[in-house]
């Protein structure tokens, strides 16, 4: 594939009233499944976001990461899933 499409386009969300820009690479989504542990699952949710976020942004959203319960890993659902482009995967048997 010659223009893969994760990340093809910014990852843009509204959290209350704030527009928030996240460009996640391949890279930050390995970087998050290699940080997984058994009893660690918001801290590499919480790192992918403040990695993929536009660097003007990030002193924000960790404001808002460290303060909204719950907030780290709802955000990182909806950006993970929207940067991939909408590519769905089939079964066919």
């Amino acid at each position: 594939m010659s223009n893969p499409a994760f990340t093809a386009k910014p990852v843009v969300l509204t959290v209350g009233i704030k527009d928030f820009t996240f460009t996640p690479s391949v890279m930050d989504a390995n970087n998050y499944i290699n940080e997984l542990k058994p009893d660690s699952k918001v801290v590499p949710a919480y790192n992918y976001l403040t990695r993929s976020v536009d660097p003007k942004q990030k002193d924000e959203l960790k404001e808002l990461l460290n303060t909204v319960p719950g907030l780290t890993m709802e955000l990182y659902q909806v950006v993970s899933e929207n940067a991939k482009g909408g590519i769905t995967i089939t079964l066919k048997n």
